[in-house]
């Protein structure tokens, strides 16, 4: 897909995404073995795609549910990574016939490969009916300055074949549809760019990231573009929302769930938290990925010894709430206000713990410091994504069980805990903010959605996913501390859902994740936060819980944190042996 190609398809795709934002979660496959040899001859009428599973539906760039249908399957050999589509389509037609031409002109079929998950050095496939191809590596995205896309790149030792139901450009409406197969080498998969030529697949357990695309042609200048897993961009060159792949060992056919993602937050700053022995510990029991916090140094430390045992890696960065950060420090002016009037910047005026040091949303200062913070740990090779945290105010409300530690009744608004009454927040509202006027309510959510946005939309440049740690639902969320995270533009959502916080138990967990997930209306996954302490004494509740929430939430959990991760509790773990 050349630079070229956003000016195509821009408008179209623009308006998609402002009308239709839920994008859904990222989509997964297991890629399993052949079920023997593959003709590459586009009739898919090997045992291996009679077995193999079907990638779920295709959507459109934004999400929305699309009129194009495919089904793909993959599969693989010790030589080659297969693909099968099978494109239903009323009318065939192709003009291109020359390799390496600008193929999404025609109507065609489109793979897409990360093979190390970096977002970074991938590859591309198109192929239109005639079966003239298209292959190309992209050393970047085309939104990076730096990008370079070789369009003359060849995949050696590529097999494709095409098969037509029909007749090709002989008429409208009267076509069935056409099929594609696909025999790309391991050795061009794996050993692109710098890297070795290494022949032979991927170890079981390895993800990719991949996407597909058919690209069609209803009329005369009108372009549609389906793909596997939408981006909510203008284009399909974001990797960071590309599809996972995990490499199984097993045959075709063989039932198979993609693992669920198991997240653990931890402080990086620890780093006998994280010897190597335990690390393996926490990966055989099915812990697959770290939030890390601490400096970008000893992340990077963490992740270097993490990544090969087949860890993914967050960079967990607190965000409005920034103690003792040196340069919020030097600027008084950057801090939240009370409707007391005090500052977060005094330790002695900060709410309920001296590490409370709140930034206003509204200042510019600090939204571009925040951003700048994203950009330097997503630019860690070995960050995945970045996790926000603290991307809300103080506390207005506390849950409802930390009432009786504080000495307050919080049923009724507290001056003292109500912010941001800064000078340039209340000149942005307008007039003087009425503390139960709904609309100044209204007007500190937005602010802090924008400067949650502009973090996410800062780690997105950089080429890592962003995600945020919030509060249990978005309404709660907002009533508590003024953090609507359903207006989030992120890519994951770990919500807290500490039970024991708000005097509740297994129960609460388990509706308040249906409720934050019907908010979002799948825009992006919701994995829940557990609270480790809070199952510290009775195990076996924690187990329970689990089984729960992965029944209702496939996608996974995680869990705070990694100090209070003792034996007992991670027996508790699905993979666990």
């Amino acid at each position: 897909m050349s630079r070229f190609r956003l000016s195509f398809r821009c408008l179209a795709a623009c308006l998609a995404v402002c009308l239709t934002f839920a994008a859904g979660a990222v989509p997964t496959a297991v890629l399993q073995r052949t079920a023997g040899p593959i003709a590459v001859d586009g009739r898919l009428d090997e045992p291996t795609w009679q077995k193999a599973e079907p990638l779920s539906p295709l959507r459109d760039l934004s999400g929305a549910p699309s009129a194009y249908a495919a089904d793909i399957r993959l599969a693989y050999d010790d030589a080659y990574l297969y693909v099968a589509a099978r494109l239903p389509a009323k009318t065939l037609r192709a003009t291109l016939t020359q390799r390496d031409s600008v193929i999404y002109r025609d109507d065609d079929f489109e793979v897409f490969i990360d093979p190390f998950c970096r977002g970074r050095d991938y590859l591309e496939l198109e192929i239109n009916q005639f079966g003239t191809v298209w292959d190309l590596f992209l050393t970047a995205p085309y939104r990076d300055p730096e990008c370079l896309a070789l369009h003359d790149w060849d995949i050696k030792g590529l097999k494709t074949a095409v098969s037509l139901d029909g007749t090709l450009n002989q008429g409208e409406g009267d076509d069935r549809g056409w099929c594609v197969e696909i025999a790309w080498p391991w050795a061009s998969i794996l050993g692109h760019s710098n890297h070795p030529r290494i022949g032979k697949p991927p170890v079981p357990g390895t993800e990719l990231r991949m996407n597909f695309s058919r690209v069609d042609h209803p009329v005369p200048g009108q372009e549609t573009n389906t793909v596997w897993a939408p981006t909510r961009q203008a284009t399909i060159h974001a990797p960071e929302h590309w599809g996972r792949v995990r490499v199984s060992a097993n045959p075709v056919g063989t039932p198979e769930a993609f693992p669920p993602t198991i997240g653990l937050w931890g402080n990086a700053n620890d780093a006998n938290r994280f010897a190597d022995a335990t690390l393996r510990a926490w990966r055989t029991a099915g812990i697959d990925t770290l939030i890390l916090g601490g400096t970008p140094a000893n992340i990077a430390a963490v992740a270097r010894r993490a990544k090969p045992l087949g860890f993914r890696v967050i960079a967990w960065l607190w965000a409005l709430n920034r103690p003792d950060d040196p340069v919020a420090s030097r600027h008084p002016d950057w801090h939240a206000v009370s409707l007391e009037g005090k500052s977060t910047f005094r330790p002695e005026d900060r709410p309920f713990v001296t590490y409370y040091q709140f930034l206003c949303p509204t200042h510019p200062g600090v939204r571009e410091h925040l951003c700048a913070l994203v950009r330097e740990l997503a630019a860690i090779p070995e960050v995945d994504a970045v996790q926000l945290d603290y991307i809300r105010l103080p506390d207005v409300v506390l849950p409802k069980a930390l009432w009786s530690h504080y000495g307050l009744d919080m049923s009724t608004l507290l001056p003292p805990y109500d912010f941001c009454y800064c000078p340039r927040c209340v000149a942005a509202f307008g007039k003087k903010p009425d503390p139960a006027d709904p609309a100044w309510a209204d007007f500190r959510l937005r602010q802090v959605a924008a400067v949650a946005n502009a973090m996410a939309d800062a780690a997105r440049a950089a080429g890592k996913p962003c995600g945020a740690a919030v509060f249990p639902t978005p309404r709660l969320a907002a009533k508590m501390v003024y953090q609507d995270w359903s207006r989030f533009r992120l890519d994951f959502a770990f919500p807290m859902d500490y039970a024991s916080f708000y005097a509740e138990g297994n129960d609460w967990t388990l509706a308040r994740l249906d409720e934050a997930r019907a908010a979002i209306g799948g825009a992006f996954p919701v994995l829940p936060g557990l609270h480790l302490p809070d199952f510290k004494d009775n195990p076996e509740a924690l187990r329970t819980l689990l089984r729960a929430i992965l029944d209702k939430n496939p996608e996974g959990f995680c869990l705070f944190d990694a100090s209070n991760l003792p034996p007992a509790l991670i027996e508790c773990l699905p993979a666990a042996k």
